[in-house]
């Protein structure tokens, strides 16, 4: 009987709270990904000085499953961009709402991603891609 109570008690838990995240201040900083997931990641200081639709593009052909995620708050130039690049390349993407996702300089405002574990060793695009 007790084990049917604290199964009652985590459901009506759930249906208020929602269900509980792994690792929930990772997906904060990553946009609702996982770090391991991230192939490159562009700040919102990169992606306001730097256009890296081009680097972004060659690396997007490589791989067929990947996806962007944008940070609702990028600006809206700099983020028109980015959407016809994913659909010049068929890509999926989303653009996240959250008041959970930072807006800070150095917080992500695109993340290019795997539905997979990648486990890359730098994803900033600006240390991998240094000659930009």
């Amino acid at each position: 009987m007790q084990n049917k109570d604290l199964d009652i008690d985590a459901r009506v838990k759930n249906a208020v709270l929602g269900l509980p995240l792994l690792k929930p201040d990772e997906q904060n900083r990553c946009l609702g990904t996982f770090y391991e997931r991230i192939e490159l990641k562009i700040t919102f200081s990169e992606a306001m000085r730097y256009d890296w639709t081009v680097i972004l593009e060659k690396v997007i052909k490589k791989k067929r499953n990947y996806q962007l995620l944008f940070n609702g708050r990028l600006d809206m130039d700099v983020l028109g961009q980015y959407i016809r690049l994913a659909n010049r390349c068929a890509k999926p993407f989303a653009i996240k709402n959250s008041q959970h996702y930072h807006q800070d300089a150095e917080s992500a405002a695109i993340i290019l991603c795997a539905d997979y574990a990648l486990n890359r060793e730098e994803i900033d695009i600006m240390k991998r891609y240094l000659q930009y």
